[in-house]
């Protein structure tokens, strides 16, 4: 599927990664009442059967090129279970969360009466949406033991396996940290995040500051409003979208996940580490991440606090080099392939199928 920053020289790269694969890519297919606005899609999305983010990401085209094939299919992430109605192809569905337990915190934190009604019919048509498309692949597989367990008790299902996130391990890199720099790596438009970011600098930052550590705030999603809002914290630098993490993740001595709600592995959190960044985290922000001397957990901003500034310099050094250590094990794409393919062997899914022949993403 194409995404609206998908450029023609994407697919082309991703044909070359792929030599013997064919490589179809699909636009979405527009809204029939978008004129309307929200009062169009969200009744059209109802109506077949899909919350309104995934039937934005949903394409006819390709929906009617599966359901002309034969054979194994694998979807990952949950726009994907939009292609398994009507299809003859035996799927296999890697889910990156569970709907159901994650719409539902999403009811919790809403900030007023009109942003939880939104909430309450958005987990509504999820929970709908997922529990469909569950019962209609042979298996799934998800990020962490947690979110099995989250399956399990929203929908009555276990996952078949777990297939931990993946992140590529930055090549042309050097970390030289700078004592005393510690960086914040999210979206700034997931609310959880922004939420949990506030929080750690309103109860903790100021403790930390004292100390001499300064914060780099890096991500998407950064508005005008939350730019104005953050400068006023004394020694925080916002930067928001950077390109090229490299260069600003190379001088980090720290990272911080101050996350008290969400679900499944977070990449942001394999990402530091990817980059040899110590990270001091909630455990929310830590699910799926074995216990490794590079992460440590906290459940209070001055927890969180009191971790980075009363760890030494050695300290840090032997973090950082675990960092990386736990990725090459754990979340390297080479790690995650050869899950992949143990997994859906040891379930029967290849054995009884044959090679996948489909794959959506």
């Amino acid at each position: 599927m194409r995404r609206h920053d998908t450029t023609p020289a994407l697919v082309t790269e991703l044909r070359q990664l792929l030599p013997n694969v064919e490589v179809e890519d699909f636009r979405a297919t527009p809204y029939r009442l978008n004129r309307l606005g929200a009062l169009g899609r969200f009744p059209e999305a109802s109506f077949e059967g899909m919350p309104p983010w995934i039937r934005s990401r949903y394409s006819q085209p390709l929906h009617e090129r599966l359901i002309g094939s034969s054979g194994a299919g694998i979807a990952i992430g949950e726009a994907a279970g939009a292609y398994f109605r009507d299809t003859m192809l035996r799927w296999h569905w890697d889910k990156a969360n569970v709907l159901a337990a994650s719409t539902r915190q999403d009811v919790a934190e809403a900030p007023g009466a009109a942003h939880r009604l939104r909430a309450q019919y958005l987990a509504r048509v999820s929970g709908r949406f997922e529990a469909d498309a569950l019962g209609r692949v042979s298996t799934v597989s998800v990020t962490s033991a947690d979110e099995s367990d989250r399956l399990l008790a929203h929908h009555g299902r276990a996952a078949d396996f777990t297939l931990p996130s993946c992140v590529t391990v930055p090549t042309g890199y050097t970390p030289q940290p700078q004592p005393g720099r510690l960086v914040w790596l999210s979206s700034f438009s997931y609310r959880p995040n922004l939420l949990g970011l506030l929080r750690f600098l309103d109860e903790s930052w100021a403790t930390v500051r004292q100390a001499g550590y300064t914060l780099t705030l890096i991500g998407s999603g950064l508005s005008d409003a939350m730019r104005a809002g953050l400068a006023k914290y004394e020694g925080v630098e916002v930067l928001g979208y950077v390109e090229d993490l490299r260069p600003v993740l190379s001088t980090a001595r720290a990272a911080v996940v101050p996350l008290w709600s969400g679900a499944g592995v977070k990449l942001k959190t394999l990402t530091l580490l990817s980059h040899s960044i110590p990270v001091f985290s909630t455990a929310v922000g830590a699910e799926g991440v074995p216990a490794t001397p590079a992460v440590r957990i906290a459940e209070t901003p001055a927890a969180l606090a009191d971790g980075i500034v009363s760890t030494t310099a050695e300290e840090y050094d032997r973090m950082a080099a675990e960092a990386l250590r736990v990725v090459r094990e754990h979340f390297s794409e080479e790690y995650f392939a050869g899950h992949l393919i143990r997994s859906l062997t040891e379930t029967g899914y290849l054995g009884s199928a044959g090679a996948p022949v489909h794959g959506y993403r």
